[in-house]
């Protein structure tokens, strides 16, 4: 089965990983030489959160619109995401608890930091949500949607040109009967291949925490500990196990490659926040680790 992203859209990973993007890709803009930015596996970009794909799995409902209920949510989430958000549903800020009919995926966040000489580009293998994701930049000269395989993107475009990038790597982990999913090697390959054509770059990996998956996850971080790159951190975000559905993921984490200099200071500002909003019981935990 294909994954698709519309079952997870605005759940708490998403808010998890969109602000970790967004407080990048602010720290990019600090500097005015042009960026390159890679989003490896980029579904659609644009959903509607009334689409019964979102409906089925009320992850949406425990996740976004959890924080949009709560009378302070422009306190509890980033200014520039809200920004974001108010922009592609055409309402102002304090209006979007009562308009919101869009989330933007990371590929329509990364288009909204792009300035004149920025470039970025969007890869999906599914063929038509790949059709999705061309309809939703057609004419945008500074995105190149591309239908590949988008772990082999780090081969093929890098280094850039720009001398700068930041590149996002969010595959599926889907199974697929198998034991482990083959998107744990695939992206360790992927940042090896990126950290010998361009070590500087910024990178971001996510991944899923699952009860019971501990031996590979452990693996996996021992992998991740032993590239090459000159900072590694790591973030999980763990908000509870909600006692209504208590088979769903309820943690993931992210790596930040080469994290930018005040990046962490954003993150410890927002995440107790979002997770105080978000969280379905007191063993809920956000935790930043610099492993190198």
């Amino acid at each position: 089965m294909n994954y698709q992203h519309y079952f997870h859209v605005g759940n708490f990973a998403d808010i998890f990983k969109h602000c970790v993007l967004c407080f990048c890709l602010e720290k990019l803009h600090e500097k005015p030489n042009s960026f390159l930015a890679i989003d490896t596996h980029s579904s659609s970009a644009k959903y509607s959160i009334f689409d019964e794909k979102i409906a089925k799995t009320n992850e949406f409902n425990e996740g976004l619109k959890k924080i949009l209920e709560q009378p302070n949510f422009q306190e509890i989430l980033p200014q520039k995401f809200l920004e974001i958000l108010a922009k592609i549903n055409v309402c102002e800020i304090q209006e979007l608890p009562s308009k919101l009919k869009y989330y933007a995926g990371s590929p329509l966040i990364i288009k909204n930091f792009l300035r004149f000489d920025d470039k970025a580009i969007f890869a999906e293998n599914n063929p038509p949500i790949f059709q999705e994701l061309r309809k939703n930049f057609v004419g945008n000269k500074k995105i190149s949607c591309v239908q590949e395989n988008g772990f082999d993107l780090l081969k093929s475009k890098l280094p850039p040109r720009e001398k700068r990038a930041l590149i996002l790597i969010d595959p599926a982990y889907e199974k697929n009967h198998n034991l482990i999913s083959s998107d744990y090697q695939d992206a360790l390959n992927s940042l090896q291949d990126g950290q010998r054509r361009f070590a500087n770059g910024i990178y971001l990996l996510w991944h899923p925490i699952i009860e019971g998956d501990e031996k590979n996850l452990a693996n996996f971080y021992q992998k991740i500990s032993e590239l090459k790159f000159e900072k590694i951190s790591h973030i999980i975000c763990d908000i509870g196990e909600n006692s209504e559905f208590p088979k769903k993921m309820h943690a993931c984490g992210m790596f930040i490659f080469n994290m930018p200099w005040q990046v962490d200071e954003k993150i410890n500002c927002y995440f107790p926040k979002i997770l105080k909003a978000l969280k379905n019981s007191e063993k809920s935990f956000f935790s930043l680790k610099n492993i190198r």
